[in-house]
């Protein structure tokens, strides 16, 4: 039970997550939506996880989080936790981009993906895949008249759900179609599991969250 378990933590927007990944699988999750009071929930699922699971921190050999884009105050959350526990506990922490685990979703067809994260006032925090869906290749801020003129035709166009129940893709033109996702706990830890076994490991000093404007917020 105790070798390769991997914990994923989300708080980047309402949803505030926890799970424990090993083998291909996950072993518990834990979310729950609410506002303002992540830091207390999140400790709280750590802690009913590893009492339900009968393990404790030196039984995870590495810690995902995500860093976003999305709310400023949530995302500093789950940083600020992810590296008190690695730190205290000596494990490696790897930092997952919301664009790449809305981005597991897409097919790989050889179409652009673009994904898409809402940032308030009509404006979209945006991720392009251009052809592989693991390599970002811009990123950046737009307003949802910009982003519907330029989404080309055939691009696969992966919302975050909270997004999805707006009206963004009213403005699309004609056969356009978006597809719904969410922040899930088991892909931010599968891929955070690749990147630690393929990449460099990023100094826990110099992991920080990913924004996009001087100050963002989902919740």
């Amino acid at each position: 039970m105790n070798d390769h378990i991997t914990l994923g933590i989300e708080t980047s927007g309402i949803l505030c997550a926890a799970a424990w990944w090993q083998d291909n699988q996950t072993l518990l999750e834990y979310s729950l939506e609410i506002k303002n009071a992540h830091s207390t929930v999140l400790a709280d699922f750590i802690k009913k996880g590893h009492k339900t699971l009968a393990i404790d921190a030196s039984s995870i050999s590495l810690v995902c989080v995500a860093c976003g884009p999305g709310s400023f105050t949530g995302l500093r959350i789950g940083m600020s936790f992810a590296k008190g526990f690695c730190l205290g506990g000596n494990i490696p922490l790897v930092a997952v981009t919301n664009f790449h685990i809305l981005a597991a979703l897409a097919e790989e067809n050889g179409q652009p993906v673009y994904t898409l994260i809402e940032a308030r006032h009509d404006r979209y925090y945006t991720g392009l895949f251009s052809q592989k869906r693991g390599k970002l290749t811009k990123k950046y801020l737009a307003p949802k008249e910009q982003l519907a003129a330029e989404i080309p035709a055939g691009a696969q166009i992966i919302v975050h759900e909270e997004m999805h129940k707006g009206t963004f893709h009213k403005c699309l033109p004609a056969g356009r179609a978006v597809i719904p996702g969410d922040y899930k706990p088991s892909i931010l830890c599968e891929l955070g599991r690749r990147v630690f076994s393929e990449q460099p490991l990023t100094p826990l000093d110099d992991i920080e969250p990913l924004y996009l404007q001087a100050f963002a917020g989902v919740l």
